[in-house]
């Protein structure tokens, strides 16, 4: 039987998932989870390697099929309004039903400059003329802290900031969910590499964010709440001072003592 769980979220949740679950081959990968996420919250995933985290962001950005449960947006099923679009659209930054996808790799085009790369997305799937595209794309490099490394070409950046290019790409139609499955953190982030004050700013512009992560330390720094998952279900959660200081159960105390890969 699985270890009892904390709740969390809100009745005003922006996103909800209701007994969602998710099976490959003979491994039950997600087990009825239920989740809320809030406006302007940021809520890291974390858990060991195989805990299902990385499956649940790719459930939430609509690029992994669930075999039972639902999950909303504001009230409405996330899957029928996302239909009659194509993968490919988190490829040039459009958002899908709302949401902002930054993946693991992120995707960059490596022959497209910083600056091509946030205005693919507008100019293929938005329409806007070239002029309007590129400006656009600079006010969000902008936002990003980006703006000056416009012309340069993703090989030539650090993690840190090619991670900023992909979530200016990701705010090209405005979601009001960003998801990020294994952010880049380095051990010892620069002020260029760190992306947790671009993560705050979204926040408090209202934008809710979803992240899973192994990283406890940058879970710890930057999430409002932290939920903690083993073998496919979510074991706990609670604020991160709570979980990091009080774990509540047997599995999220032995992932902070370093057991993380049972």
């Amino acid at each position: 039987m699985p270890e009892a769980v904390q709740q969390g979220g809100s009745a005003e949740s922006l996103v909800a998932l209701r007994g969602v679950s998710k099976r490959s081959g003979l491994v039950q990968v997600l087990h009825e989870i239920d989740l809320d996420l809030a406006r302007g919250e940021i809520v890291a995933v974390l858990g060991p390697a195989g805990c299902g985290k990385s499956t649940l962001c790719r459930a939430v950005n609509g690029l992994e099929r669930i075999d039972s449960g639902t999950i909303t947006m504001e009230g409405q099923p996330l899957r029928s309004r996302r239909r009659a679009l194509s993968r490919r659209l988190s490829r040039v930054g459009a958002d899908i039903a709302g949401i902002g996808p930054v993946v693991q790799s992120f995707s960059l085009f490596a022959h497209r400059t910083v600056l091509q790369n946030v205005t693919l997305g507008q100019s293929w799937i938005r329409r806007l003329a070239a002029s309007d595209a590129e400006r656009r794309a600079l006010a969000l490099l902008e936002r990003v802290g980006m703006a000056e490394h416009a012309a340069r070409y993703p090989w030539e950046l650090s993690d840190g900031l090619q991670q900023r290019v992909a979530i200016a790409r990701a705010l090209v139609s405005g979601p009001k969910l960003m998801v990020f499955d294994e952010p880049a953190v380095s051990p010892v982030p620069s002020p260029a590499d760190d992306v947790t004050k671009v993560l705050r700013s979204l926040a408090a512009e209202g934008m809710a964010t979803l992240v899973a992560t192994r990283d406890a330390a940058f879970a710890r720094s930057t999430a409002d709440r932290v939920v903690f998952m083993a073998g496919g279900r979510i074991i706990e959660q609670g604020p991160p001072d709570e979980f990091f200081t009080r774990p509540r159960t047997a599995r999220a105390k032995d992932f902070l003592a370093g057991g993380q890969n049972r």
